[in-house]
Order: C-alpha cells, then structure tokens, then sequence
C-alpha cells in the first residue's frame, strides 16, 4: 500500500432516541462510497458498549479522493439527514 494512503475515522453519536434512525441514513452511503474510484474500504461499525455510538473506518487513495468524496451527493445527502439525528458533531480525524 502506497504512503500516500489515508485513514479517515468518524466517530457519530446519536440523539438519545435516535440511533436506528441514524443506522439508516449512515448505512446509506456505505455503498456508494465503495464505488468511488478512490476508495479503498469503508465501513461502518457500531459500539456494543453504547448503541448511539458509530464509527466509520476509511482508506482512500489519497487526500484528492477524501475531497472528492466530499463533494459527492451521497455523502452531502449523509450530512444533511444525519445532523438533526445527532448529539454533538462528528468527531473526524484523518491519519
């Protein structure tokens, strides 16, 4: 795997209430988000120690498919359904 290969993990938590709801909308972009030319893997998981809590785990070819991804319809959709749902912002780190 090349250097220029970047992590991206999101952590989500949902509103008390509101994590199925959550569930949808997040499970929503997983699969668009694999067809994306730079892609590597995406996957979603969700905490057994606390059921509103959510993770994505990312690689993406390099900084370019991050923003390019971004930009994408399915994950703008994710943002705008997912805000209401959640309890803070999402804690994002990129490695």
């Amino acid at each position: 795997m090349s250097e220029t290969t970047l992590l991206v993990v999101a952590k989500m938590v949902a509103k008390p209430g509101q994590a199925e709801a959550l569930k949808r909308v997040l499970s929503q972009c997983i699969e668009p988000s694999r067809r994306e030319a730079g892609n590597i893997h995406y996957d979603l998981y969700r905490s057994v120690e606390d059921q509103e809590t959510f993770l994505f785990h990312e690689r993406w070819q390099n900084g370019a498919a991050i923003d390019e991804h971004e930009r994408s319809a399915h994950f703008q959709t994710l943002l705008e359904q997912a805000g209401p749902l959640l309890a803070q912002a999402p804690e994002i780190t990129k490695i």
